[in-house]
């Protein structure tokens, strides 16, 4: 455990952390990380995705070993692999080859490769092995999912391939649909973190809240008890959700963080709650530290935020002020 994991109110040790994109320059880098942990922090989550897998993985190993050298753990993130994964990325694996996609029911693409095909999974595997090669130990499975209703599929339907054709007829005559799509996830999770675990690597698991982006229910306890997860978590971030009302606002933070870690303990592995820093809207920002404050009273072993300085570098996803709310996120944490 990082030596400067701060022991929270509850006597437990808690560790925090922030996810770390848009640069790949080292030497700023060296800076960035440095003054991380001058600032409390014990991990970052950087951003692998598939632009870094192709044209950074010897600068990646650079990056790996600088955040490490600085005293920190490294997380790597697919980020917006396939687009099954969160992260503002683009897919190239989809237009090199188009079979990997979703398809509705007519056949039209939705945008996201299909966690049942064969060829995405052996692309993940050959990213798996990059990310081991890097030297980090841990990679972060971030928000798993099916393609959600937006641009790519305006009316929210599910996937029709091939794969899940054949899946769905080996379930019988009159299959659900939601429970398959959940199950699917899983057995996607689980492959992923079983190949991880073969190349030295352990996995943290996010997952999205429950009910959020037309998403299939999943069982949480299930997932966290993969072999190979070494930790659980979700992100509540209800400002992104769009869940304003402060009733409401409340009880989609206690219902998502109880239930990550009632999983996760029942797997006996740590949780890790996400904070937004991203579009965060000036006339919101006391409503941010107001829910923050109820999410940490959920003790999490790891508090993360997304993402590094309240997202300044990256337009659109920068908050109105992003030195305020990333300072008063780090005070909230030391305050815990």
């Amino acid at each position: 455990m990082p030596p400067s994991a701060a022991p929270s109110a509850n006597g437990k040790i808690m560790q925090l952390a922030t996810s770390y994109f848009g640069c790949r320059i080292p030497r700023h880098v060296k800076r960035d990380v440095k003054r991380l942990r001058e600032l409390g922090f014990t991990r970052v989550i950087h951003a692998f995705s598939e632009n870094d897998f192709r044209f950074y993985a010897d600068t990646m190993r650079e990056i790996v070993a600088i955040t490490q050298e600085a005293g920190l753990e490294v997380l790597l993130d697919p980020w917006g692999v396939g687009r099954v994964f969160g992260g503002e990325a683009f897919s190239n694996w989809i237009t090199e080859d188009p079979d990997l996609m979703q398809r509705d029911a007519s056949g039209r693409p939705l945008g996201a490769a299909c966690l049942n095909h064969p060829g995405l999974r052996n692309r993940m595997h050959a990213w798996t092995d990059a990310a081991a090669a890097t030297g980090a130990r841990w990679v972060f499975w971030d928000e798993p999912h099916w393609s959600p209703k937006g641009p790519s599929n305006p009316a929210g339907e599910r996937c029709a391939c091939e794969h899940c054709r054949v899946r769905a007829r080996d379930a019988g005559e009159a299959p659900d649909w939601d429970g398959l799509r959940a199950r699917w996830v899983v057995d996607f999770l689980g492959d992923m973190a079983g190949y991880a675990s073969d190349r030295g690597l352990q996995s943290s698991i996010c997952v999205l809240p429950r009910g959020t982006l037309g998403q299939p229910p999943l069982d949480w306890a299930e997932v966290a008890a993969l072999p190979g997860v070494e930790e659980f978590g979700t992100d509540p971030y209800w400002q992104a959700f769009g869940i304003e009302e402060r009733k409401a606002r409340d009880a989609f933070i206690d219902t998502n963080a109880v239930a990550a870690r009632e999983a996760a303990e029942r797997a006996g592995v740590p949780v890790m709650l996400w904070l937004q820093a991203f579009r965060i809207e000036a006339a919101k920002e006391q409503d941010l530290q107001d829910g923050v404050r109820r999410l940490l009273q959920h003790a999490p072993q790891t508090v993360a935020i997304w993402g590094f300085e309240a997202c300044a570098h990256m337009s659109s996803l920068a908050c109105d002020h992003p030195r305020r709310v990333w300072r008063s996120l780090i005070r909230l944490c030391r305050e815990r």
